[in-house]
């Protein structure tokens, strides 16, 4: 039937107005500059698309549009916007130029946190409670939030820089809601020429939209120009330090390289304000932290510019345009002979009430970079600059240090200034009396690394070796700087030069809270396994604490404890000094490199040892399914109470497990997910549980009809059952009783052992995770039933195969042998990473590995003498009864 009139009407009335919406604004109605020219005819001369990298802008940076539009405009990720040219042709006025471009938004404040506040968490890793390891999640693939993309076209004017386009996007505002057809009108003044005074690209994108839906509040544009910049004459720099380092070794051999220079300005620099800092810091207006060299552009001779911004936080994206609290412009050249930078700079001030309305203010900065050549305890820089008033008299200036923890080696030298302070230390507090066992050294330098933390008050840290010896260490591997001469370190040594970096979070004294970076040197003694370092750390902008001891003891390699490092930080001064802190205690657990890879093996073991398990419980079953098939009087003889303890031991873990059973097919391929093919044989046992419950449910069915159609004695069967169950019953009952309030009281140590160790994987587990070993329990005790179903009916039947009943005894006790094992042989994991015989499928303990085989194989002999001298034959004569034979009720077909 043919639509009605009214609805074609309706119909078309919408097409119009939706044609009215998505309609591109006109050019000639919203820039009047430049003028909208025709294009250059085809044939005409010089009809080739015209190059223009200068109106690329890789990375600028926006305010304005509404955070409903594009978020909160965080300090940590600012917002960002980047213009693409897509096609740029030239027209009938030659300094006119018809574009078309891409310009793309993102909105900021998208920084996950940890742990994440509130909401649902959105990690990168999953942690598996059951398996007690992470597994990794896939990213979504949905359009990022805050983030839009306009397609615009419009004209350029050569002669004064002015850009004006117009256009419409789309994209996903902040709160994930989908936006579409925005038209807007952009308009951007290029610099021509970009220089030291005027080294910003401005502008601002409008809305045209008719509506409160198709508009949005305009927004202001930054960006520092990447192309066409004039430079002006040479900066002057002082004598740079006479230490530095050669940068063609740095540059791959070449005199200079634009990319090798931002690569070695890339890290934050750290502000020093000693040494006469503070007055250049005064006239300057600077007093943040630290100092960033935010973009840097170069050009074949060697003349080189920066965008140089300063703040408080040491985590700022570098790969947006820093729009801090302070910034400055600066350009000057490269200096081959001194191996430096030299730049001179302008203040850059706010000009409007917008944060991206930035202008050039006063200048009269010096600014100079270096490669230091030599490191010591004070200083540990990769790169090294000053910050100075060119209109002060004297050199002095604020420095700046990287603080880059890995970059280029190649040339350094290591000063020690703190080694006979330590070695004196060393002697005093009787780290060089001799102890047991083997312990690392400069072949197994990688043990020197560790994480540790305070045993009272919070915090943690990291401390990893810089040099050992004359060789220096990226925490990886050594690093030779110079490969002409050996590295006396790989000479067998007992007392080795050593520094460390140390990072430290956490409460330094009992008034602070905060991280702290600590320089160390000293000596470490190969044959003890003992450290004694003396420590510097910040005291303040201009300062510094050098009056530290650090003592340690290493743990001997073949050490099963899981603490390998004990020790000591504590303060040289007197107490009446504002300087001084209590003595903190550290420690530290884990394992040693060889250990870890004892563990791997131990891991890959454990896998098939707990598959081939699997596989044989399933065999055993196999093999009671065909035994009561020859045997038909078995049937009605079995437990049904065993058999209900076993389905419910092989369900428990499935039930617990079932998303992790189906997590690999829609979360990654399971060969590269964690653990490679520790992970195939981890599907591969749940598969085979499975099989193995459906196999135990069929056999409890068979059982159970066998009992119900027991002839004569069927009231006596199930009245002998029920005492099985009056015992048993009593008994599950005041085990689950004892393993919840176990679990209570673990629960309630864990949170007290949580607030002391740090940054581990909370030990607590749910109840249902405890209820599982004491599942285990019950399946190590399974022929409990029987035993007490074969006293009570005084049967001689052959209920049960002896396959089945020795086989499954044996597969319960393994376990436990393995453990006691495992425990003298492996070193325990904080985390633990068991396959097999763990603590989730089990109760495990010295005193358990030796109970329950006990126990498991004396019911198993038990019921093997049950089986041959009849149910009661351990009981008194007296109590015997006659042994009753179920006879099985002929099934009539109708």
């Amino acid at each position: 039937m043919a639509p009605s009139p009214p609805l074609l009407l309706l119909l078309l009335f919408l097409l119009l107005i939706r044609a009215s919406a998505a309609a591109p604004p006109s050019y000639s109605a919203h820039c009047a500059a430049p003028p909208a020219v025709p294009d250059l005819p085809a044939g005409a001369g010089h009809s080739s698309p015209a190059p223009a990298p200068a109106l690329q802008l890789s990375s600028g940076y926006f305010s304005g549009g509404g955070d409903r539009l594009f978020g909160p405009d965080a300090a940590r990720l600012p917002r960002s916007f980047a213009l693409l040219p897509t096609s740029v042709l030239r027209t009938a006025d030659a300094s006119i130029l018809r574009v078309s471009a891409t310009l793309s938004f993102s909105g900021g404040g998208r920084r996950r946190v940890w742990p994440p506040q509130g909401g649902r968490n959105r990690r990168l890793f999953d942690y598996d409670g059951q398996s007690h390891r992470f597994r990794p999640r896939l990213p979504r693939f949905v359009g990022r939030r805050g983030s839009l993309v306009f397609d615009l076209d419009g004209y350029y004017s050569s002669a004064t820089g002015d850009l004006c386009m117009v256009g419409s996007g789309s994209g996903r505002a902040a709160d994930g809601r989908p936006v579409a057809l925005l038209p807007a009108v952009l308009r951007l003044r290029f610099p021509s020429p970009a220089n030291l005074t005027s080294p910003f690209v401005t502008g601002h994108l409008q809305s045209t939209g008719p509506g409160p839906g198709l508009s949005f509040d305009p927004v202001s544009l930054l960006a520092y120009a990447e192309e066409g910049y004039a430079y002006a004459e040479s900066a002057s720099c002082p004598r740079p330090p006479a230490d530095g380092r050669d940068v063609r070794q740095l540059f791959g051999g070449r005199d200079f390289t634009c990319p090798g220079l931002m690569s070695l300005l890339k890290s934050g620099f750290r502000l020093d304000y000693g040494n006469g800092g503070m007055s250049a810091a005064s006239s300057l207006g600077i007093h943040q932290t630290y100092m960033f060299v935010n973009r840097v552009h170069c050009s074949a001779d060697g003349a080189v510019r920066a965008y140089v911004a300063f703040s408080n936080t040491s985590d700022l994206s570098k790969f947006y345009l820093m729009v801090t609290e302070k910034a400055i412009v600066a350009e000057g050249f490269w200096d081959q002979n001194a191996n430096r930078l030299c730049l001179k700079g302008c203040h850059v001030v706010n000009s409007g009430s917008s944060r991206a309305e930035l202008a050039v203010g006063e200048c009269g900065i010096g600014m100079t970079f270096w490669f230091p050549g030599v490191w010591s305890i004070q200083e540990r820089s990769f790169s090294a600059g000053s910050v100075w008033n060119t209109s002060l008299k004297g050199d002095e200036g604020i420095a700046g240090y990287s603080t880059a923890i890995r970059g280029n080696f190649a040339g350094l030298k290591y000063n020690y200034t703190k080694v006979d302070e330590a070695i004196k230390y060393y002697k005093q507090y009787g780290l060089n009396k001799k102890r047991k066992g083997k312990f690392p050294d400069s072949n197994t330098y990688l043990d020197l690394v560790f994480r540790f933390h305070l045993k009272k008050g919070g915090g943690s840290g990291y401390a990893s070796p810089i040099t050992i010896g004359s060789v220096f260490s990226d925490g990886y591997s050594f690093v030779l700087s110079n490969l002409s001469t050996r590295p006396a370190v790989l000479e067998k040594e007992r007392l080795l030069k050593v520094s460390y970096n140390i990072r430290y979070v956490g409460n330094w004294s009992l008034e602070t809270f905060q991280r702290q970076h600590i320089s160390a040197e000293g000596v470490y003694d190969t044959e003890t396994g003992s450290l004694c370092l003396i420590a510097c750390r910040g005291a303040n902008v201009s300062s510094s604490d050098c009056k530290i001891l650090i003592t340690a003891r290493f743990a001997s390699l073949d050490s099963k404890a899981t603490q390998h490092v004990q020790g000591e930080i504590r303060s040289l001064r007197d107490k009446a000094d504002p300087l001084f802190f209590e003595t903190l205690e550290i420690s530290s657990y884990g394992m040693y490199i060889g250990q870890v890879e004892d563990s791997i093996w131990r891991m890959d073991l454990e896998s098939t040892m707990a598959l081939i398990s699997m596989t044989l419980s399933c065999a055993f079953i196999a093999v009671q399914l065909f035994h009561v098939k020859k045997v038909p009087e078995a049937l009605p003889a079995m437990s049904i109470t065993m058999l209900v303890v076993l389905a419910l031991g092989y369900m428990t873990p499935l039930v617990l497990n079932f998303e992790a059973l189906f997590k690999h097919s829609n979360k990654q391929p399971v060969l590269f997910s964690g653990g490679g093919w520790l992970e195939v044989n981890e599907v591969m046992v749940r598969i085979i549980t499975m099989a193995t419950f459906l196999l135990q449910l069929r056999l409890l069915q068979l059982a159970w009809s066998a009992r119900s159609s027991v002839d004569g004695n069927k009231h006596e069967a199930w009245a002998a059952e029920r005492k099985v169950l009056w015992i048993c019953l009593p008994l599950y009952i005041i085990g689950g009783v004892v393993t919840l309030v176990v679990h209570m009281m673990t629960n309630h140590s864990s949170r007290r052992m949580l607030r002391q160790v740090a940054r581990l994987m909370p030990p607590r587990h749910t109840f249902w995770e405890d209820i599982v070993p004491y599942g285990g329990l019950m399946l190590d005790g399974f022929l409990l039933p029987q035993v007490i179903l074969n006293a009570f009916s005084a049967s001689k039947v052959r209920a049960l195969s002896p396959l089945f009943y020795i086989g499954g005894t044996m597969l319960r006790a393994l376990p436990h042998a393995y453990d006691a094992y495992r425990t003298h042989h492996f070193v325990r994991s904080m985390r633990p990473s068991y396959m097999y015989a763990s603590s989730r499928d089990d109760l495990f303990s010295l005193a358990w590995d030796i109970v329950i085989p006990c126990g498991a194989i004396l019911l198993a002999t038990l019921l093997f003498f049950q089986q041959w001298l009849g149910g009661a034959f351990f009981l008194c004569s007296k109590s015997r009864k006659p042994s009753s034979e179920y006879e099985m009720v002929p099934t009539v077909s109708s």
